[in-house]
């Protein structure tokens, strides 16, 4: 499978694959970001930068559910010691220099973006949930550094083509998404106090349980945008991975997968990317970017399917039955089958079905 390229091109680097840590505790330091970096990382974000250090509530970061993260971390080891940390870091390393922009003025952030630069910044990052100020930001930041400027959205934002048209004119080069969702809030029923240690007690979710909301909203971005896009949120899996490149995405970041399994997923994912491409006879990551769009251009909508159930896969689990609202699927012992008249194709068993036994298929 060595023939197979998984290098994108990105804001003038040549990645060696889509993968990428986006801002977290994992990229808090130097030390930290050269420790990443002995894993096959396309690209390292680092940590929020703040103006003044800052240190969080414990408890600042629990696991909500199998695969998702409640956090209220907003620690940082402030702007002075940051300009000093990217000065030690090797010049080759592709990392993105990610300013906290929600903590300070947009000229704020201009001046500290030019003062990153001058330090060895190769590319510049500003986060703010609030669009206004992260277009202004964006076009100040524009006018005072010559490398490459991206920004990181929040989700669900309203009016998001009239976002996405202003940040383009702005001078954006590239554009992330999405940041976590939130405010969320968690509760201990032992004590009745909150998971987390804010005063408040609401942090914000990130993790699988928000990736169907990413994917859409990478998806939108991708239509509008001619910049790259960076898919995060939710991913674990080869699956999510491929997911994400398909509705538009140049790169796919992770931070709560590296946080829950180590940053060996990165290890892990490279192979499973390679091996995926390698069974569906492509040589190439960046063919299937894009390619969701095309085929929605192309689909046509399906009426009226019913659900089959393959008798020599089927395993006889029952998922189907145990789920079917319509009570359409019948069985006798281990042998299930659809009543074709009481179906009405809803895909529910379908993606129920351990042993991909079911279909949906024409009256």
């Amino acid at each position: 499978m060595n023939h197979i390229n998984l290098s994108v091109d990105f804001l003038g680097l040549r990645l060696q694959n889509p993968l990428m840590l986006t801002e977290g505790p994992l990229s808090s330091d130097a030390e930290k970001i050269r420790r990443a970096a002995e894993h096959p990382i396309g690209l390292i974000f680092t940590k929020g930068i703040r103006p003044k250090p800052a240190q969080c509530p414990s408890p600042y970061i629990a696991k909500s559910g199998r695969q998702s993260l409640i956090n209220a971390d907003w620690s940082d080891i402030g702007f002075e010691r940051w300009l000093g940390e990217i000065r030690k870091l090797d010049p080759s390393l592709p990392v993105v220099t990610s300013i906290a922009k929600n903590y300070v003025s947009p000229e704020e952030a201009a001046n500290m973006a030019t003062m990153l630069e001058k330090a060895g910044s190769r590319i510049i990052s500003l986060v703010d949930y609030d669009p206004a100020q992260l277009i202004a930001a964006v076009r100040l930041t524009r006018q005072r550094i010559r490398i490459p400027l991206m920004v990181k959205l929040p989700p669900l934002l309203p009016r998001l083509e009239e976002v996405l048209k202003q940040l383009l004119e702005a001078g954006v080069d590239a554009i992330a998404a999405m940041d976590s969702i939130g405010p969320v809030l968690e509760v201990n029923i032992e004590t009745g106090l909150p998971v987390m240690g804010s005063p408040d007690g609401t942090g914000y979710l990130s993790g699988a349980s928000i990736r169907p909301v990413t994917v859409r909203y990478i998806y939108e971005i991708a239509r509008f945008v001619n910049v790259p896009v960076v898919g995060v949120g939710g991913v674990f899996h080869v699956r999510d991975v491929v997911e994400m490149i398909m509705v538009g995405a140049t790169g796919v970041g992770m931070v709560t997968a590296p946080l829950l399994r180590g940053l060996q997923v990165f290890d892990r994912l490279v192979e499973e990317l390679r091996q995926y491409l390698d069974e569906h006879q492509m040589q190439d990551v960046n063919t299937i970017r894009g390619l969701t769009p095309r085929r929605i251009a192309e689909r046509q909508p399906a009426y009226g399917l019913k659900s089959y159930i393959d008798p020599e896969l089927c395993r006889g689990c029952g998922n189907c039955a145990r789920s079917c609202f319509m009570a359409a699927i019948s069985s006798a012992g281990k042998r299930f089958w659809v009543e074709q008249d009481q179906c009405v194709g809803c895909g529910l068993c379908a993606s129920l079905c351990p042993d991909a036994a079911i279909t949906l298929v024409s009256k």
